[in-house]
């Protein structure tokens, strides 16, 4: 079974989720936000241990989806996705960055099928907005002719 994408996220601050230029598509950095709250916080390898990070990557992968579809109105609009940074706040020394990002990479692929695969990095911080464990950022080309 899919997991169901959530609804549109809610800007935190003052920007857009999303924004088009032709047939690409960037978004600004998701957390893992469920109804404007996040649901996971704190530091990785610190008080969020490594399951709950890909939860939070997860999570954070899919709002960032949903974001790209406001812009590409549906999942068939989507050619693919090229880039994804996936940012991890981490503790000093932490170094499972990559098992982080591939759960971000897994719902992107449960969505998208192959369309999800791009290219990725995982970054390690000292901190995110709101003390969020991960922040995910896409860049997705559509379909020519997209809405």
């Amino acid at each position: 079974m899919v997991t169901p994408l959530p609804a549109p996220p809610r800007p935190q601050g003052r920007y857009v989720p999303a924004s088009r230029a032709g047939d690409l598509v960037t978004t600004a950095g998701m957390t893992p936000r469920v109804d404007g709250t996040l649901v996971v916080t704190g530091q990785v390898g610190g008080a969020v241990d490594l399951d709950r990070a890909r939860e939070g990557a997860a999570i954070a992968a899919r709002n960032a989806l949903v974001a790209v579809l406001s812009q590409a109105g549906d999942l068939d609009a989507v050619a693919g996705l090229l880039r994804m940074t996936v940012y991890v706040n981490a503790v000093p020394g932490y170094t499972e960055h990559s098992a982080v990002a591939d759960a971000a990479t897994d719902a992107l692929v449960e969505h998208l099928g192959e369309r999800g695969l791009c290219a990725r990095s995982a970054v390690g911080v000292a901190s995110l907005p709101g003390d969020a464990p991960v922040e995910v950022e896409l860049t997705a080309l559509l379909r020519a002719g997209a809405p």
